[in-house]
Parts: structure tokens; sequence; C-alpha cells
């Protein structure tokens, strides 16, 4: 199968492209093009110039490809700009053709859980005005079978695993500082998935014909940024002390990802393991940051 990735020289989009061509697919990658001179040329991996604002790109290549995974994100002012032009693009390109568009949402489209596990089901009464746009293109994407496609949406908890993503951010910050920091008391619960389990989810969702809608990604894990905080300091000190994190400081340095760290979002993801057998086994965020990748390294900084 041919399958047009984004979001393949980020942490989530890295390790999903590798599972993929591990399982016999080939990948068509669209990266950035300033990307594309450090990429090496692999068995079964395309890497295609264009960002999410190339709509004759994107068409052309989703037109070469029998499923479409996205998992990358601008990351900037103008992402949900960017994301509706990429869907619109695939939409088009897969119209009436029984293909696979897979996107990737998050789950603080659920907002404050109020510790209860959220499942799939519809409507959100009030998502987080952040990703409130999130929530709308889930929708959108699996509509989008009214148009002859099977569309779904993946919504992750708190990605880790592999000594990259957010966790690799909060180290490096700590070793440069001497501080571990969490936003405000730091107490709020969020479900967590390992990167490995992500990307088999991924898989299972483009090979099983009856896979559509929304499905949530967690573990049965969940943590606190206090939790994960002191593990750091802990582990990878000396000298390091674990300090709150005042909410406007945090705002100036992170921007909106300062109020999305903040809510308790708790998820379930019974759909995916009764429907699709996905099993969400991996080690815990404890045991990484304390003996796993995250101290073997070495440290993989985040990049899209």
């Amino acid at each position: 199968m041919k399958v047009l990735m984004t979001g393949c020289t980020g942490h989530a989009g890295a390790h999903a492209l590798n599972h993929f061509v591990n399982n016999g697919h080939e990948v068509h990658a669209l990266v950035r093009p300033h990307h594309i001179p450090n990429l090496e040329e692999r068995d079964n991996v395309k890497w295609i110039a264009g960002g999410f604002a190339d709509t004759e790109i994107i068409s052309e290549t989703a037109d070469e490809c029998d499923a479409v995974v996205h998992i990358g994100a601008s990351h900037d002012e103008e992402m949900e700009k960017l994301d509706t032009n990429f869907i619109l693009a695939v939409e088009e390109a897969f119209k009436d053709t029984g293909k696979v568009f897979v996107t990737t949402s998050a789950s603080v489209v659920y907002n404050d859980t109020k510790g209860v596990p959220r499942d799939e089901s519809e409507p959100i009464e009030n998502p987080h005005p952040l990703r409130a746009w999130r929530a709308r293109h889930d929708l959108q994407v699996v509509a989008m079978s009214e148009n002859g496609i099977r569309g779904a949406s993946v919504r992750p908890g708190l990605i880790y695993g592999h000594a990259g993503g957010w966790l690799t951010g909060l180290i490096f910050r700590a070793r440069e500082s001497g501080k571990s920091l969490h936003i405000g008391e730091g107490t709020n619960l969020v479900s967590t998935i390992h990167v490995d389990p992500l990307s088999d989810l991924y898989l299972k969702i483009v090979t099983n014909e009856s896979a559509q809608g929304i499905y949530n990604a967690a573990s049965d894990e969940v943590t606190c940024s206090k939790d994960y905080a002191t593990l750091i300091a802990d582990y990878f000190g000396p000298g390091i002390e674990v300090v709150h994190w005042p909410l406007e400081e945090a705002r100036e340095a992170l921007g909106e990802l300062a109020d999305l760290s903040c809510i308790e979002c708790i998820i379930t993801s019974d759909r995916a393991r009764s429907e699709l057998g996905w099993l969400p086994i991996a080690p815990s965020v404890a045991t990484e940051l304390s003996r796993g990748t995250y101290r073997t390294g070495p440290l993989v900084p985040y990049s899209h």
C-alpha cells in the first residue's frame, strides 16, 4: 500500500513512518523543503518537498497513494488555516475512491474531563477554545464517508517515548536552567500514549477496512506535570530543582501550549481496543524517564 504521510520529521510521524515501512508499505512523506538535503535515501520512502499550503502537490501525491495519514502540524499562527487546506486538498483527490484518510487531533479537544475518562461520543459540549477547530476538523474528515472516503481521526493523549517529544524539551530546559518546571500546581491528570502503540493504531486504522470515525489513543496510565518534573529533577541532575512556573511566565515562553498543558484530560481508548484489537502496551512515562530511552539516549530534539 502507498501512503501519503505528514509529520515525518517530527516525533510521532517519524516513528509512524518506520512502522508502516517495517510492515511492508511505501510511504510518500510530505516534508518541508529545507529538510530534504538532510534526509537519507531509504527503501520504500519517497520524500516529497512541500508544505500544507501546496494544494497541487498534496492532491497529486494523494492521487498516487492508497491512503493518507496526516500527523503533522505547522505549530504557528496559521495552523488552523493550513490544516484546512490540507484536508480539502485530500478530499478533492480522494472523492468517490473509497480510499482512507486518517488525520490527527488531540485529547485536549475534550477540555477538562473532571477526572472522568472521556470516550469518543459526540457532541463535545465545551471543546477547549484553543482547539475547538480541531474538533470541527475531526468531524469534517469523518463526514467524508458521504463522499466515498473512509475518514478517521486519532485523538492521542500525551505522546512520549524513544527519547523524543514534549518530555525531551523539558529535559533540555531543566539541564540548561537547573530548574525542572511545572506550570501552576502541576497536579492536573492527563492520559498518555507511547509513540510505538500510537504508530500501530494508525496502521490498524489504515489496514482495517471497517475502521472509521474518531479513535482516542491512550494507555491506562495517567500522569501529571509535577510528577514528571520531579522525575526529571531526580534523574537528569545533579543540581536540578523542581520549580512552580507561573502560568503568565509560561505563556511568554510557550504561548497557547501553556494553557493547554493545564487541562485535566483523561480519555479511554476502549473503542480502538475492542474494534481493532489494539493493545497500547509500552513502558510508562516513569519507566522511560527513570531507566528507559530518555536515560539511555541520545535525546531527540523536537523538529517539525
